[in-house]
C-alpha cells in the first residue's frame, strides 16, 4: 500500500553523547540492532529515504531518540539537549517537508518550562506535528527520581499541548539505576523491548488517564506505540477492577471507562510489533480509529514492518478497516 505515514521513527544529533543523549553502543554492540544503529539514526535523506520510497512510506515523523531529555536528571542540561535537539530536528526536517515532521523533545524537570520549549518550537520553528515524551522525567543527585506526568503540577504542560493542538506520544525509556538493580539483576534481557519499556509506559499512561488528565482537557490527545503497551489486551481486567467503590478518590470521570478514551483522546500505533493477531485484539477492542501505523525504525525494519502491514494486516481485516487506520494516521500528522 502507498501513501503510508510512520509516526514513531527515531532520529539522533551527531553530539548526543557529549549533551548526555543517547549512544548507540551503550544498547547494544555494533550491528546487534538494524545494523549500523548510529549511522541509521543520524541518516534522514539517504537510506531512510531510500527505503521510504521502496516500501510506500510517503510521510515519516521522526523524533529524538529515547531517552532525550527524560534520561538526564540535571534540569539545565535536560534543557539544554531538548533545545540544541529540537532547533537540529527542525533544521532536518523541513530540509524535506513533504516527507518529514518532527516531534518536540521537553525536560519535564519544570512543567513551565516545558510548555515554553514547547511553545517556542509551535511558534518559531517549524516542521514540528506533536510532542514525545520518553516515560518518566530522571530527577535527584543519583538519577532515581522519578517524575510522572499525572501529578496536577504537570497540568499547566497539558494545557499549553491542548491549546496547541499537540498530540503527546508517551515512548518507552530505560529504568532508574535504583529500579535496574531491584528489579532486573540478572533478568537483564526482559528489561527493554521484551517486557520492561511497556510495563513502565503503561502504568504511566494508565496514571494520567486515571488522574483525570484527559478529563480536565478534553481536546488532548495521547499516544503509545507498540500496539499499546500491553493495555488493549488487559482493558477488560483493567476497567473491571477499577472499583469505584474501592477507589472513591479516583480522579477520572465516574461515568467513564479507561475503554472510553480510546479513539478520541487515546490512540496506538503498531511500532516494533508486527503481529497480525494482535493487531485484530486491539482493534476489537479499542476500535480501527484508534490504531495507527508506526515501525519504530531503525530499531526495527522499515521492508518488515511494511510488508507484514501491506500483505498480512490489511488482508485480514478488509480494505475499509485498512482505510480507517490510513485515515486515522492522516489526521495525527497533516494536523
Amino acid at each position: 500500500m502507498l501513501n503510508k505515514i510512520a509516526l514513531e521513527e527515531a532520529w539522533n544529533i551527531p553530539d548526543a553523547g557529549s549533551l548526555g543523549g543517547f549512544q548507540p553502543g551503550s544498547l547494544a554492540p555494533k550491528g546487534v540492532i538494524g545494523g549500523d544503529l548510529g549511522a541509521n539514526l543520524l541518516d534522514v535523506h539517504g537510506t531512510r529515504l531510500q527505503q521510504m520510497d521502496e516500501n510506500g512510506v510517503e510521510f515519516m515523523v521522526l523524533s529524538l531518540v529515547s531517552a532525550g531529555p527524560q534520561g538526564i536528571a540535571d534540569r539545565e542540561a535536560a534543557e539544554k539537549l531538548a533545545r540544541v535537539g529540537n532547533d537540529a530536528l527542525s533544521k532536518e526536517v523541513m530540509k524535506n517537508p513533504k516527507r518529514f515532521a518532527g516531534l518536540v523533545s521537553l525536560s519535564m524537570h519544570d512543567p513551565s518550562q516545558a510548555s515554553q520549549e514547547l511553545r517556542r518550537c509551535w511558534t518559531e520553528l517549524q516542521g514540528f506535528v506533536g510532542v514525545i515524551l520518553n516515560d518518566f522525567q530522571s530527577a535527584g543527585s543519583d538519577g532515581n527520581t522519578m517524575l510522572y506526568y499525572d501529578d496536577p503540577a504537570y497540568d499547566t504542560f497539558w494545557k499549553t499541548a491542548e491549546e496547541l493542538n499537540a498530540p503527546v506520544y508517551i515512548h518507552p525509556r530505560s529504568a532508574t539505576p535504583e529500579i535496574t538493580e531491584k528489579m532486573w539483576k540478572g533478568r537483564e534481557h526482559l528489561a527493554f523491548s521484551a517486557l520492561g519499556y511497556a510495563n513502565r509506559v503503561n502504568m504511566h499512561l494508565l496514571g494520567i488517564i486515571t488522574a483525570g488528565v484527559l478529563d480536565r482537557f478534553p481536546r488532548l490527545k495521547l499516544v503509545v506505540g507498540h500496539m499499546g503497551e500491553h493495555i488493549p489486551y488487559d482493558l477488560y481486567r483493567i476497567d473491571h477492577k477499577l472499583n469505584r467503590a474501592r477507589f472513591p478518590n479516583m480522579r477520572m470521570r465516574k461515568d467513564r471507562l479507561v475503554r472510553d478514551y480510546f479513539g478520541t483522546q487515546v490512540f496506538i500505533t503498531t511500532s516494533g510489533h508486527f503481529s497480525t493477531p494482535a493487531l485484530l485484539c486491539a482493534i476489537a477492542e479499542i476500535g480501527v480509529e484508534a490504531c495507527m501505523f508506526s515501525i519504530d525504525y531503525p530499531f526495527e525494519s522499515i521492508p518488515n514492518g511494511c510488508v507484514w502491514f501491506d500483505e498480512h494486516a490489511g488482508r485480514s481485516f478488509g480494505l475499509s478497516s485498512y482505510s480507517s487506520v490510513f485515515s486515522a494516521l492522516a489526521r495525527y500528522a497533516r494536523a
